[in-house]
C-alpha cells in the first residue's frame, strides 16, 4: 500500500466508520489515521454507502426478530404445547442475552486505591463500594432482582452499626444504633462484599 498503512488498520478503521457508526474525526482519533486519508479510503471504498446499507439491515433484522418473538408468543398462548412455550423462551432468553452482550452498562471503579489505616477509613471505603454497587445495579433495571437489593439493604445497616463504632461523629442522632458490629454482620460483610469465607 502505498499510505504506508497495514490492511488491519485500514479494516479497522472501515468497521469504526461503517459498523459502529463513528465519524472520521472519531476513527482518526482511535486509529491515528489522518482525516484526510480516511475520507479518501472511504470514497474509494463506498463506506457511506456500507454505513447505510448496514443500518437498513440491522433495523429490519431487529423488525423481523420483534414480528417473530410476537408470532411466537401467539402460538405459545394459542396451543398451550410445551413446545410453543419452549421455542419461545429460548427466544426470549437470546434476546436477553444479546442485549447485555451489546449494552453491559456502565462499569464503576475507583480512580485509585485508598489507603486504609484506621477502622472508620475502612467503613468509609465499604460505604463507597455499596454506593458503587448499587449505582451499578440501578444502571441495569432489566437484570435487578429482589434478592440484591435485600442484600444491598442488609450491608447498609451493618455498615451503619459499623459507622456507630468506628466513626460516630459521621452517624446522625437518628441513626445511632446500639452495640458494636455483630460476629453475624461482620461474617456477612465478608462474604458479601468481600467474597470470602472465615474458616
Amino acid at each position: 500500500m502505498p499510505e504506508g498503512y497495514s490492511y488491519e488498520i485500514r479494516e479497522t478503521a472501515q468497521e469504526l466508520f461503517v459498523t459502529e457508526g463513528r465519524t472520521y474525526d472519531q476513527v482518526a482519533r482511535v486509529t491515528g489515521v489522518s482525516v484526510g486519508q480516511l475520507k479518501r479510503w472511504g470514497m474509494a471504498e463506498g463506506w457511506s454507502a456500507a454505513r447505510k446499507e448496514y443500518r437498513e439491515a440491522l433495523s429490519s433484522i431487529k423488525r423481523d426478530t420483534v414480528r417473530l418473538r410476537a408470532k411466537l408468543l401467539k402460538a405459545a398462548l394459542a396451543a398451550g404445547e410445551p413446545q410453543a412455550v419452549y421455542a419461545f423462551a429460548a427466544i426470549e432468553k437470546a434476546a436477553a442475552a444479546g442485549k447485555k452482550k451489546a449494552d453491559p452498562g456502565p462499569v464503576f471503579a475507583p480512580e485509585k486505591l485508598k489507603s486504609i489505616n484506621t477502622p472508620a477509613a475502612a467503613v468509609d471505603a465499604l460505604q463507597e463500594v455499596v454506593e458503587l454497587k448499587l449505582n451499578n445495579m440501578l444502571a441495569q433495571p432489566d437484570i435487578l432482582q429482589l434478592s440484591q437489593i435485600k442484600e444491598l439493604k442488609q450491608t447498609m445497616e451493618l455498615i451503619d452499626q459499623m459507622k456507630a463504632k468506628y466513626n460516630p461523629e459521621a452517624v446522625d442522632d437518628d441513626d445511632q444504633v446500639s452495640g458494636g458490629l455483630s460476629d453475624e454482620a461482620a461474617d456477612m460483610i465478608r462474604q458479601q462484599i468481600l467474597g470470602v469465607t472465615r474458616k
